[in-house]
């Protein structure tokens, strides 16, 4: 096996093995004996009328969801090999993710708008749910994909019963619960190019007839993408193990209750980026050349002198129980989490030490407790009420050292050390309640009162080591909170045609909390306001064709106020990111979705997404590295020109007013087509799909530097396997094109200047062919 694969995962999958094979051993004759020769085929049929979803917090079948919701089932995402919740923008058009230097600026975005932002204070608009559980930090939702249900992602505002905030959108992740009176084992194993080797298990155990015990393992490992020539290292691999567990009780008709623990980590040599233009006058041009290096939009070797890497663990525990009275059913979800991300990479990307020294790390801890009552499902009238308490801590830092191109003695660096202490605290009501009239027309309202408390505390310090401080950072203590409270609300009116025809219209308005900016300058915090969005939307829900077709359609237009920007200032010394509020943005556009089965065993999906999102007023902005200043007094002509604005010495900027959102395609669309069909005593499988993505720029200021060209990937697998389900083997194919794209550019951030990028290299932009055996024992 190879050395990717470490002991302990190895470990982990023998004792699974193990333990199936004494599944299978107990599993009764009978239970393997119930199988259905055309069973996946009839699962495909039934997709179009059954697939439920929770998006108003109760079981609903999606097409009587008035919401702009997709659902995409577990097997699905298994069929196009995706493990990943950053690779979900590859089915749901509307989802974008930002990738960073680290976990901690990365991040999702939902209809264009999403939080990128390296702070602690500062949490993420698009939220991300897991099994009832709101994540606090970004990277806590980016573990693999393990024994999914199915992920629902929410389009617009969604704080209102979702967790907490998620102004933008929320995804939502539902695992496999335990299965009563089933005993079973499922395994996966899948090899690709690249070394990439994929491991599953599911084990299913029945604890007599009222409970049951379900342990499911996964592991990835892939070779790094980008050569460090001068280290020898491949970086940006990836090494992730997932361990979860799950007991399911229901000692009476009313009583049910679930306990998820969970485990997680992330080892790799993570996350480089490399030299994409610089011209040959310049230092990084003229170093990077000097070590064999020719910055390229297709380049993937560095030469940096200092290692990249990040480890990440996470931990967590829940407890669901429901509790059955008969007008309604109790709901009470505790959760403890634990974060916990260690991280440097190599700014100048030199064999240098300009900043080789960039470390940051964050511990973050996450307890919440939320109890809600759903009424019984009645025709007329059902309501919601709940409330939410949530706090989450988080102590990190961030080291920075190195010469930054000054003339010191041999062996001295320049340094600083941030460390804090950031506590968000958070206590909410919310409910919602809906009437139903003469069996067509259906009003809803919901509303959500937020309390709200963002404190922090952190010293500054000149880093151990070092004989200086770097220029301009803080030194001492500082400290501060920052309070808010909010209602929001969702207001929706459905009429039905008949059953398969259903339009709706709403008006939504969110929140998202205060924030505090990373403050590595001075001694007093400096506060981000919170982010309120305000959401109108129109859409339809049809099944057509006698349940062999549905198209779901919606058009919408959000304003957002005070949004929580981050932007990139290379005009001081050194560059910083820094947080700040958006005047106002604006997300608008259509979305649509196509699901049909013309005859038995082929289903056909579109799903397109034609989306708008600019700053419409977002003043006073750093300029990009290569814009021209304009003399101090000088009378913008266009909002687009950098001047100095405030005095004859101070900081460039400009405006972003009318610049569209980075990261924001206007268009972006997927195709799929698959297919199933019994061969003699077998069945076989094939699917194809395509994902385009139109232009983006990666810049707030609109630098031209910063923009990435449309692209398209296409991906197809063919399998075959036994008719009742218990193996397949299946070839699959990702970006069989050999596609080339990045994820971000960005102004090189260290000798930067004119003319000088770096790119952000997806793995997706590589061709990858492989291989997947599945093999189920019992049920």
């Amino acid at each position: 096996m190879p050395s990717k694969v470490n002991k302990r995962g190895a470990s982990v999958l023998a004792t699974m093995l193990l333990c199936g094979t004494a599944l299978s051993t107990v599993a009764t004759p009978a239970a393997f004996a119930q199988t259905v020769a055309t069973e996946p085929t009839r699962a495909a049929e039934r997709d179009t009328q059954n697939i439920v979803v929770t998006a108003q917090r109760r079981e609903q079948n999606l097409q009587d969801v008035p919401l702009a919701v997709s659902a995409v089932s577990g097997e699905a995402l298994a069929t196009q090999g995706i493990n990943n919740p950053v690779e979900l923008r590859y089915v749901a058009p509307s989802i974008n993710f930002s990738n960073s230097a680290n976990t901690r600026g990365e991040g999702f975005q939902i209809r264009g708008v999403g939080t990128v932002i390296f702070g602690d204070g500062i949490e993420q608009s698009v939220g991300v749910v897991v099994d009832g559980v709101p994540m606090g930090r970004g990277g806590m939702g980016t573990s693999d994909l393990i024994d999914v249900a199915r992920v629902e992602v929410l389009r617009g505002p969604q704080g209102m019963l979702f967790g907490k905030n998620a102004s933008a959108g929320l995804i939502s992740i539902t695992t496999n619960a335990p299965v009563l009176d089933e005993t079973s084992l499922a395994l996966r194993g899948s090899f690709a190019t690249q070394n990439e080797i994929k491991l599953n298990a599911t084990g299913n155990l029945a604890l007599g007839d009222k409970a049951a015990f379900r342990l499911a393992y996964a592991s990835t490992t892939r070779d790094g993408i980008i050569e460090n020539i001068l280290r020898r290292e491949k970086l940006n691999d990836r090494d992730e193990q997932v361990l979860r567990a799950r007991l399911l009780v229901e000692p009476t008709d009313k009583l049910t209750i679930n306990l998820i623990a969970d485990w997680s980590e992330r080892n790799s040599l993570c996350c480089a980026w490399t030299a994409r233009s610089a011209p040959a006058t310049s230092g990084f041009g003229a170093l990077n050349a000097a070590s064999g290096i020719v910055p390229s939009p297709t380049n993937l070797r560095v030469a940096a002198g200092a290692p990249f890497f990040q480890n990440i663990n996470t931990n967590g525990l829940s407890a669901t129980i429901d509790y059955d009275f008969s007008f309604g059913t109790l709901t009470s979800i505790t959760s403890w989490r634990n974060w916990y991300a260690f991280d440097n990479n190599d700014p100048d990307l030199l064999p240098a030490n300009i900043l080789d020294l960039n470390t940051g790390d964050s511990d973050v801890t996450q307890v919440s407790q939320e109890l809600r009552l759903n009424s019984a499902p009645s025709p007329n009238f059902e309501w919601t009420i709940g409330a939410l308490f949530y706090r989450m801590t988080n102590d990190g830092g961030n080291t920075q050292a190195g010469t930054l191109g000054v003339a010191l003695p041999p062996g001295a660096t320049l340094g600083h050390t941030r460390r804090s202490e950031t506590i968000n605290e958070s206590a909410a009501l919310f409910g919602q309640a809906q009437w139903t009239f003469f069996d067509k027309l259906t009003l809803i309202a919901g509303g959500r009162y937020t309390d709200e408390e963002v404190s922090v505390s952190y010293t500054g310090a000149t880093a151990t080591g070092s004989i200086a401080v770097i220029p301009g950072r803080f030194v001492g203590r500082g400290a501060g909170s920052i309070k808010a409270d909010n209602f929001s609300y969702r207001l929706i009116g459905q009429y039905r045609f008949n059953p398969d025809i259903m339009v709706y219209a709403s008006v939504a308005r969110g929140y998202k909390g205060p924030g505090i900016d990373q403050n590595i300058v001075a001694a007093t915090p400096t506060f981000v306001k919170p982010e309120i969005p305000t959401s109108y939307e129109a859409g339809i829900r049809s099944t057509l064709f006698d349940g062999k077709a549905t198209f779901n359609a919606a058009l919408f237009q959000t304003t957002f106020k005070d949004f929580q920007a981050q932007v990139f200032d290379q005009n001081v010394f050194p560059a910083r990111f820094a947080a700040s509020n958006a005047g106002e943005l604006e997300s608008k556009g259509l979305e649509a979705e196509l699901y049909v089965r013309p005859v038995s065993g082929l289903t056909l999906l579109a799903n397109v997404a034609y989306i708008e999102s600019t700053y419409t007023d977002f003043k006073n902005i750093a300029c990009y590295a290569a814009q021209p200043i304009l003399p101090f007094g000088t009378v913008r002509t266009s909002p687009r020109q950098c001047i100095r604005e405030f005095s004859a010495t101070g900081a460039a900027v400009t405006q972003g007013t009318g610049n569209e959102l980075p990261n924001s395609p206007k268009l972006t669309y997927n195709l799929a087509a698959n297919y199933t069909q019994p061969i003699g005593s077998f069945l076989g499988t094939a699917s194809i799909n395509y994902f385009w993505r139109d232009k983006v720029s990666y810049s707030d200021a609109g630098d031209p530097g910063a923009a990435q060209g449309s692209y398209g990937l296409l991906g197809a697998s063919v399998g075959i396997g036994a008719s009742d389900d218990r193996w397949r083997v299946s070839l699959f194919g990702k970006n069989l094109t050999d596609q080339k794209f990045v994820d971000r550019i960005i102004g090189q951030p260290v000798l930067g200047g004119i003319g000088i990028y770096s790119q952000f290299v997806s793995p997706e932009a590589e061709q990858i062919v492989g291989v997947t055996l599945d093999v189920k024992f019992g049920g």
